[in-house]
């Protein structure tokens, strides 16, 4: 049997995806797993490191019963980024949780390296921020015992989540990830590639423990486990972070074009090309891929809650029973009559960088129910979009008229067309919206040979449907007018 797939492994905040796609871009078979995050102390967000990887098993035993593993020429690897777990280097067991990208409990850290601030945005293209790598292993290191003196011995390993999920499908074998990756630890000079010895050292992070970098189209070490699946090993052919992947899945190769993820969280990325493009302030300039030698770079914006306020609006506001619900009261009225709801929960990211902001509902009164609140709700996803793609074009000059769209809230309608008007640009969906699977998938593909280069694979993705602004700029202005007030209300409120 000839080998006429590739599969991809994507492990997300909330669950984790295994698909396999044949030569004509169809997936032929997809599994998902959800996963758990636990919530210890308000602001802290954790997964169990096991979980992630039994995630990953579960899926490729439930795909193990439509695709045998005979049939698949490479695998790909893309994951939530950012997110820390350091473990034993001999029996591979966790020393803590895995410390989401969500989680807040480093802030504090971050204040004693304000004097590093300049530094770390010159060389990694990040802002100093709880949300990235490095202060969580410091936070480890503080407050685990025996972590940092173990690390020292050099019996420890790092890695995000693309790391530890390759070292254990490697049987422990390979300790790697790829440059798109390592740029979200602040521990990464995006210009030399390369770990930098001096934030190392600022930070007390033996380079010892860290992942061996590789670009995002190299052999990451052969796939053997599960054995039940991985008869024969199976070579690890990319790996690349959940938003470059996306961006890669969106087909965005050529410079200026941009794709926005909706999903737990939003982003919206915007390929640079060879260039290192820093002028924006509140976003960051990234490494998107290396690719045969060469890198390619992305600016972006990032956004902590998207569907995780409408999941919060069903499961604990009980405002409604379903997002389904919710869309429908948001739908009943013309407008959300003057209200806003800022959804800081953790703070606000890009392009407004505020860890003491909180939510707010903003401009309430007796005449206001849950259909404006909802509607708000809904609002405040385009609304998001919109302040990270003003920032890319007022401080880029880039004029992005076009958004490849993905990510589970990208089925809804109702919300696609809020994000156009407010944005005052085309949306265009694709027939497939798991993207970030999707660009693991082509990449492992391009590396082996499965398809011939960029431009076939540019063929794969269809469009679905195109969304084009429909609101009048006065209407337009006025809303985006009362969404800049709340935000201003909602920053500094936990000081």
């Amino acid at each position: 049997m000839s080998r006429d797939l590739v599969m991809a492994i994507d492990i997300g905040s909330t669950g984790t995806k295994v698909i396999c796609v044949d030569a004509s871009g169809s997936i032929v078979a997809s599994t998902n797993t959800p996963i758990d995050s636990f919530s210890p102390r308000d602001g802290w967000v954790e997964h169990d490191p096991i979980q992630l990887w039994d995630s990953v098993v579960n899926c490729i035993g439930e795909i193990r019963n439509d695709v045998s593993s005979s049939r698949v020429a490479a695998v790909g690897i893309t994951n939530q980024r950012e997110t820390t777990v350091i473990w034993d280097k001999k029996t591979g067991v966790p020393v803590y949780n895995a410390i989401s990208w969500q989680c807040k409990r480093s802030a504090e850290i971050c204040k004693r390296y304000g004097h590093l601030e300049a530094e770390i945005e010159r060389k990694t293209g990040s802002l100093l921020d709880a949300y990235y790598s490095a202060t969580k292993i410091v936070w480890l290191f503080e407050n685990v015992p025996d972590v940092r003196e173990r690390a020292l011995k050099g019996e420890l390993l790092f890695g995000t989540v693309d790391s530890w999920i390759i070292w254990k499908l490697t049987n422990g074998a390979s300790h790697k990830t790829d440059s798109s990756n390592a740029s979200r630890t602040l521990l990464f000079n995006i210009i030399t590639n390369q770990w930098d010895d001096a934030l190392l050292k600022e930070f007390g992070i033996p380079e010892r423990i860290l992942p061996e970098v590789g670009d995002s189209d190299s052999l990451f070490g052969e796939a053997v486990a599960p054995a039940e699946f991985f008869v024969k090993p199976i070579p690890i052919m990319s790996c690349l972070g959940d938003q470059q992947s996306a961006l890669f899945g969106q087909t965005c190769f050529e410079e200026k074009e941009a794709k926005c993820t909706f999903g737990t969280c939003l982003n919206l990325g915007i390929n640079t090309g060879k260039i290192i493009r820093s002028e924006a302030r509140g976003l960051t300039p990234t490494i998107a891929w290396r690719i045969g030698g060469e890198m390619t770079y992305k600016v972006e914006g990032g956004v902590y809650v998207a569907g995780s306020l409408l999941n919060w609006l069903v499961k604990k506001a009980r405002l409604a029973s379903s997002v389904s619900e919710l869309t429908d009261l948001a739908q009943s009225v013309d407008s959300a009559e003057g209200i806003a709801f800022v959804p800081a929960f953790v703070g606000l990211a890009a392009p407004h960088w505020d860890m003491t902001a909180r939510g707010i509902l903003a401009g309430l009164s007796f005449n206001h129910d849950a259909a404006h609140i909802s509607r708000a709700a809904l609002e405040s996803v385009a609304f998001q979009t919109y302040d990270v793609l003003r920032t890319a074009r007022e401080g880029l000059g880039i004029s992005v008229q076009k958004l490849n769209v993905d990510g589970g809230m990208a089925k809804n309608d109702f919300l696609m067309q809020l994000v156009s008007d407010i944005c005052s640009c085309s949306l265009d969906r694709g027939e497939f919206l798991e993207s970030t699977s999707m660009g693991a998938a082509y990449l492992a593909g391009v590396s082996t040979g499965f398809w011939k280069d960029f431009s076939e694979v540019r063929r794969l993705r269809k469009t679905e449907r195109v969304f084009e602004p429909q609101l009048s700029e006065s209407r337009r202005e006025s809303m985006i007018s009362v969404w800049n007030k709340a935000v201003e209300r909602s920053k500094g409120w936990s000081q």
